[in-house]
């Protein structure tokens, strides 16, 4: 399990912020950053990969990845991060102890936390508070170049390519399909 730990993003630790709501392959392009010497993680990564911006400025260009909304939940949920993430983007903590249902009861238009999440990245731009690109999943390498140029980011997409995602999902619980239910007509626009 994640330590308790400081949630504050520390820029001088990276080059690019890269955050997503989960679900949406942000570890497989973090990897592939760090491969190319583009620091993405810091020791508290974890904690603050699912975060939203914190209204004032990080100085480091950030990467927003987003989209698939449905299949991220499912996917989400598939590999135990759902409750997780939520916590993280509801509330800025790791709490994954904290059982769906009350996300739903306390949120029940966001429960998971996608909207807090994106907005706050969508105001950090407009305000010019920071540098931020948003990229919608399932994305090209082109549209993930276009991306980094507006950040001013020079990375080498050759050799990076998008897996298919997994299909396999285990039965949902009633949490988790009321959360589904919520999201079905859900869409984020930059």
């Amino acid at each position: 399990m994640q330590p308790l730990g400081p949630s504050e993003v520390d820029s001088s630790s990276i080059d690019v912020w890269v955050v997503s709501h989960g679900g949406v392959a942000s570890n497989a392009l973090c990897d592939h950053m760090q491969k190319q010497g583009i620091r993405t993680r810091p020791e508290n990564y974890g904690l603050i990969c699912h975060k939203q911006h914190p209204g004032t400025p990080i100085g480091k260009p950030i990467l927003v990845i987003h989209g698939d909304y449905l299949d991220a939940i499912r996917s989400m949920d598939r590999r135990k991060f759902l409750t997780a993430n939520a916590a993280k983007m509801c509330l800025g903590i790791n709490a994954p102890e904290i059982p769906l249902s009350r996300f739903l009861q306390s949120f029940p238009d966001d429960p998971v936390g996608f909207s807090m999440f994106l907005e706050s990245f969508r105001n950090a731009k407009s305000l010019g508070t920071d540098n931020v690109a948003f990229l919608r999943y399932p994305y090209t390498n082109d549209e993930a170049l276009d991306a980094f140029k507006s950040l001013g980011v020079k990375i080498d997409m050759e050799g990076f390519s998008l897996r298919e995602r997994k299909k396999k999902y285990s039965p949902r619980s009633k949490d988790v399909k009321a959360i589904l239910d919520v999201y079905r007509n859900y869409n984020f626009e930059e």
